[in-house]
């Protein structure tokens, strides 16, 4: 298995082939081109949010639990005195990040569902959707931004495999096998419920068949040389 440094390293090298291809091709703006590499390394760690002593989860569940009460709070502040609303973003932090970070682990384990195939296609879905209908992207950066994020999810499961291959010991470890999968052998009704959310998801998805054929084009045309 990969260690975090790896990861990261590897999912900015590879995301940043394709995103300066992109940009080079004008299918992104530079601000728009740093989005997708920064998306990009999200999805280079985003699988080891299911580890219990994972750093994007810590990080992740950190981040979630003070902004979400923050953002829940601003919209009392004018109603509340200063230092009561402080405190109480304080509290509620703590307390939101205490509970839902245990309820997490509580119910995933490593090298799970998280580390699927299937887990990187709805991520995709997932940050287009929040791109096209929520941030107001266009289509192509939108589809961009969803591959991306897919892309870094697989290259991270890649790794995984790679590093579950001794070729200098000629041998093959137990872990291989878990990262780069269809389906959690261990967990058929989480892998079920992915799978249904991927076919619902693509239900509300913009048309993006076309966006799609266009950016594999693109990429596809990468001379590295």
């Amino acid at each position: 298995m990969a260690a975090f440094k790896e990861h990261v390293n590897i999912a900015t090298i590879a995301t940043g082939v394709v995103v300066i291809t992109l940009y080079s091709s004008n299918f992104l703006t530079l601000y728009q081109t740093l989005i997708a590499l920064f998306i990009g390394i999200m999805g280079g760690i985003l699988p080891d949010i299911d580890s219990d002593n994972s750093k994007p989860l810590q990080g992740i569940f950190k981040i979630f639990s003070i902004i979400v009460p923050l953002l829940v709070l601003l919209s009392f502040f004018h109603v509340m005195p200063v230092l009561k609303t402080i405190l109480l973003w304080i509290l509620f932090a703590l307390l939101l990040r205490i509970t839902l970070f245990r309820f997490f682990l509580h119910l995933t384990h490593h090298r799970g569902i998280f580390h699927s195939i299937p887990m990187a296609i709805l991520v995709g879905e997932l940050i287009l959707l929040f791109a096209y209908y929520i941030a107001k992207a266009n289509l192509k950066v939108a589809v961009i931004y969803g591959f991306i994020l897919s892309f870094g999810f697989i290259i991270h499961l890649l790794l995984d495999e790679i590093y579950s291959v001794d070729a200098f010991g000629v041998k093959i470890k137990k872990s291989f096998g878990t990262a780069l999968k269809l389906y959690d052998k261990h967990n058929f009704t989480g892998t079920l419920t992915l799978y249904f959310l991927i076919i619902l998801i693509y239900f509300f998805l913009p048309n993006i068949n076309t966006m799609i054929i266009k950016l594999f084009y693109t990429i596809s045309d990468i001379k590295l040389i």
